[in-house]
């Protein structure tokens, strides 16, 4: 561009911190118009990958609430080997199902900061430590959900790609700076793995062991679920009493195997 002229406007992102923006004339504004734009559809895009990704979650949850039943099956039923084969995809599905919570808590993260981006105004240096972020979770999600992994390489490239042709220029911050960022961005990502490992823990319960006797009862509650159960009746049939009975109905209920529900006697 002609003219020679320049604004210098300078930048509060955060306390203590100071970035100046030097901008060359008209050619800026169109610049942070097509900024703009393009972070509207890199929000779109990544709103997609995160539904995708509560999708995959869903799918995993089912698939485990079906082997953990048939586990339980296999254990009551005293096939060990066929209880061990579940138990192995059970825990797969929970290594999966954390990736799929980080990722998803992560790309929280980076959505609010393009959200912030675009109400805000804030400065194209604070987008960089995105692209460190969306390429971890990028990775992580490779094998698992295939087809968003390489539309968050697109999203990644996308910002990358305007940061590098747009012709705003942006005085890096200093080393401390760029420190912190970094530092942001690992904390990120460590707090959506403890997060992650909690919800999973909490919706994706361990394989418990099980008694003889406990065996005995659940068998015989699985056999009768449509009905309702006679405490009496199930304590003579087992050979246990109706003591023992309710406290093993209880241990069962605390494994997250049966649900009691007292009910009136008329």
């Amino acid at each position: 561009m002609s003219g020679g002229w320049k604004n210098i406007w300078t930048l509060f992102s955060r306390p203590g911190e100071r970035i100046e923006v030097v901008e060359a004339g008209y050619d800026v504004i169109d610049d942070r118009e097509e900024f703009r734009l393009r972070i509207e559809k890199s929000l779109s895009q990544l709103r997609g990958q995160i539904e995708r990704l509560n999708n995959k979650y869903r799918e995993l949850a089912a698939r485990n609430k079906l082997y953990f039943e048939k586990c339980i099956e296999a254990l009551v039923a005293k096939d060990e080997e066929r209880a061990k084969i579940y138990a192995s995809e059970i825990a797969e599905i929970k290594k999966l199902a954390k990736i799929i919570v980080h990722s998803q808590l992560v790309l929280l993260q980076i959505r609010i900061r393009l959200e912030s981006i675009l109400e805000l105004g804030e400065v194209l240096v604070l987008v960089r430590p995105l692209i460190t972020l969306l390429e971890n979770v990028r990775t992580e999600i490779a094998d698992v959900v295939p087809e968003a992994s390489e539309n968050l390489r697109s999203l990644a490239n996308t910002i990358e790609n305007f940061i590098t042709e747009s012709e705003t220029y942006v005085e890096p911050p200093p080393s401390q700076a760029l420190e912190e960022l970094s530092d942001e961005a690992n904390f990120i990502l460590n707090e959506a793995r403890r997060i992650a490992a909690e919800k999973v823990k909490e919706h994706f319960p361990d394989i418990p062991t099980l008694t003889e006797e406990e065996k005995a009862v659940y068998s015989y509650v699985m056999s009768n679920q449509n009905e309702e159960l006679d405490l009496g009746e199930c304590a003579s049939q087992l050979g246990i009493s109706p003591e023992n009975l309710q406290e093993i109905l209880r241990r069962l209920q605390e494994k997250g195997l049966i649900e009691i529900q007292v009910g009136e006697v008329s």
